[in-house]
């Protein structure tokens, strides 16, 4: 099983370390509340930043691992509306932001040895180093992918719901505002487990940061 680099959910990926892609960075400055912060960002520095973090692989029920999706009458994993619940889902090109931090699927842990805070300087430096790749959403093709400064500045003070003061990001806190960028609403926003949207895909991100998800570049 993949790892996830904060949030590789950018938290994720960020409070850990070269080895593991979690899903979000937080900090301990009061918890965010899912409301929109005022930050600018072009949508290419936002298609940077989220093809930093985009996973291919989504971990959501583990007990949804019995069912055969083989469109049985009776089955107790169908949706009111026909379709499925799944236990993972995977993409061919990086799709989705995951809004987790752990998710117990039994064979190995998604964030081994992740911290639970990360400062501003240790944040700039994983999240620039992370490698990036192409994902689903963005209207174009990164060229440069190195993050200016200014990319870095829209997404901390995303990410501490407008703190100026905030030097450090707790996971849990880190975790909160990525979901607070998702569409998804009534019971579908409880996600798979009950835990709040388990990922948030281009478009919300770019949303989230005031960036233009349809924007070609």
């Amino acid at each position: 099983m993949p790892s996830l680099l904060l949030l590789q959910s950018v938290a994720l990926a960020l409070s850990l370390g070269p080895t593991a892609r979690p899903a979000l960075l937080p900090r301990r400055c009061p918890a965010p509340i899912a409301q929109a912060v005022s930050t600018s960002l072009s949508t290419v520095d936002a298609a940077k930043i989220f093809g930093r973090l985009a996973e291919k692989t989504l971990y959501l029920d583990a007990t949804v691992g019995a069912c055969c999706h083989s469109a049985c009458s009776d089955c107790e994993w169908r949706t009111p509306g026909g379709g499925y619940r799944w236990d993972v889902m995977k993409a061919q090109v990086a799709k989705w932001l995951p809004c987790y931090l752990t998710r117990d699927f039994a064979d190995e842990p998604l964030f081994p040895g992740a911290a639970a805070t990360v400062s501003r300087a240790d944040f700039d430096t994983r999240l620039s180093a992370m490698p990036y790749s192409g994902a689903m959403g963005p209207k174009g093709t990164v060229k440069e992918a190195e993050l200016p400064a200014q990319a870095l500045d829209a997404i901390w003070a995303f990410l501490c719901d407008g703190d100026a003061q905030c030097a450090e990001l707790s996971a849990s806190a880190m975790l909160q505002r990525l979901q607070s960028m998702s569409l998804l609403e009534g019971i579908e926003r409880a996600g798979a487990i009950g835990q709040g949207p388990d990922s948030i895909v281009w478009n919300e991100f770019a949303k989230g940061l005031g960036a233009a998800p349809f924007e070609r570049f």
